[in-house]
Formats: C-alpha cells, structure tokens, sequence
C-alpha cells in the first residue's frame, strides 16, 4: 500500500512534518532552549536542567506536542481517504473540511483506554520479571525485552482491534470503539500475527535508533524521524486495510 503509491505516501506526510519540524526548532529557539531539544531526543536532560528551564521548556513541550498530535492526525486522515476515497494530494494535504479534530478525539479516547490497560498489564508483567532478577543484570535484561515484547503486542492488537474506529472517523462515517471491537473479532487471529512482527520490529528499531545517538545526535534524531514515519504510516495502513475488510467487505489482499 505505502510502496505502491510511495509519492502520494509522501505528499501526504513531508509537507505537514517539515511544518512540525519548523515549528518545533522555531518554539524551542525563540524560548532559548534550542540547546536542550537535541538532549531531550537522546534522553540526555537531567531534571536539573528541566527545572533550571521550568516555565519555558514547559510552554515549548505543550506547543509542540499539541502541534504534533495535529500534524499525526493530518496525515492519518489524509493517507486513510486516499486509500479509501482515492483523495489525491497536493504539496500539502488539504485542512478544510476534513474530520482531523474529530480523528484526534477518537485517538485520545483510544489513547486513554490503552494506557489504562497498559498500566493494569504493566502490575502483572512486573511479576513475571521477579524469576529473572535473581540472574542477574543479563536475566533482568533478557526478561525485560521479553516483557516488553509481550507488552506492546497485547497493547498493539487492543489499538489495531478498536482502532478502526479512526478510519472510520476519517471518512466521515464514526462508529464506536465497542462496535470495531466486535467488528474485528472475526479476523482476531490475523491481527495477532501483525502484532506480533509489529512489537519485535519496533522493539528492535527502538535499540537501534537509542544506540544511534550515542554516535551523533544528528543522526539519531534523523534516524528517529525516520523511524517515526514508517511506524505511523504502516500503522495507518493497516488499520486502513482493516476498516476496508471489516466495515467495507474489501479483500484482505488485492
């Protein structure tokens, strides 16, 4: 689906992350904070320096956080009524008239019930960590990937389950989180698989992009962006091709 149609995959999502690049540089500049935004993205602030910073990195992080979860949801929107509306693009997808506030309440909605399932889950998995602790540094590591792992697959097949309910959004036909979940309870089996390969990939690019900005920032934060990219719109896609399947009767594979 990206592949295929990789030109309009990239009209919709270059345009509104350069935007959000721009305004990102621009907030954290003109507050004198610069300095800091390439530490925050390789997890090298300490809180000293957050409250040396205090009311401004707050200001900065609200502005830019508020803008990205704008720019997500524009060029979720976007990709999904090309996909199923066959909506073309220009150098930047269009704003009016497009359900992309809506589309951020769904999200937010979703958002909150994963969290408090992933908190509910997180209590449990901690226990399992508790036989691998007594190996030592190398056992807490292995069982942390492990549960990691398992984590973000329950999370990731409870998003893509309910998550259809964000296409359905998009294309100005809402249904509720309760209806997609029972929606996709036919095809359980194959987002299992997804998920699966979903939570080791991004398990494994996380590492990889960490490590790299132990080398340069630059390059971690190129690599992070990139990263970024590919998981919103190959997340997007599926969720696409799920609504298509299970609202819109579409093949699995055409």
């Amino acid at each position: 689906m990206i592949f295929n149609n990789f030109g309009q995959a990239l009209r919709v999502s270059v345009g509104p992350y350069v935007l959000l690049i721009v305004v990102s540089v621009s907030v954290f500049w003109s507050l004198g904070l610069l300095p800091l935004l390439a530490q925050m993205g390789a997890d090298q602030v300490t809180p000293e320096q957050l409250l040396a910073s205090d009311g401004p990195i707050i200001v900065a992080i609200l502005v830019t956080v508020v803008f990205a979860v704008f720019v997500a949801a524009w060029v979720a929107v976007s990709w999904h009524r090309y996909i199923l509306l066959e909506e073309y693009s220009g150098i930047l997808p269009t704003v009016s008239g497009r359900p992309i506030w809506p589309y951020v309440g769904v999200s937010m909605q979703l958002g909150f019930l994963i969290a408090i399932l992933g908190l509910i889950i997180g209590m449990i998995m901690g226990l399992v960590l508790i036989p691998f602790s007594a190996a030592g540094p190398a056992g807490l590591y292995l069982g942390g990937a492990i549960v990691g792992i398992v984590m973000i697959a329950i999370l990731s097949l409870m998003w893509f389950r309910m998550g259809v309910a964000l296409p359905a959004t998009a294309v100005g036909k809402p249904i509720k989180l309760s209806e997609a979940w029972r929606a996709t309870s036919k095809i359980n089996g194959t987002i299992i698989g997804i998920v699966l390969i979903i939570a080791v990939v991004s398990f494994i690019a996380g590492v990889a992009t960490q490590g790299l900005y132990q080398i340069h920032p630059v390059i971690g934060v190129a690599t992070d962006l990139f990263v970024q990219w590919v998981n919103l719109m190959v997340g997007v896609s599926i969720l696409t091709t799920l609504y298509g399947h299970v609202i819109e009767g579409r093949p699995l594979i055409d």
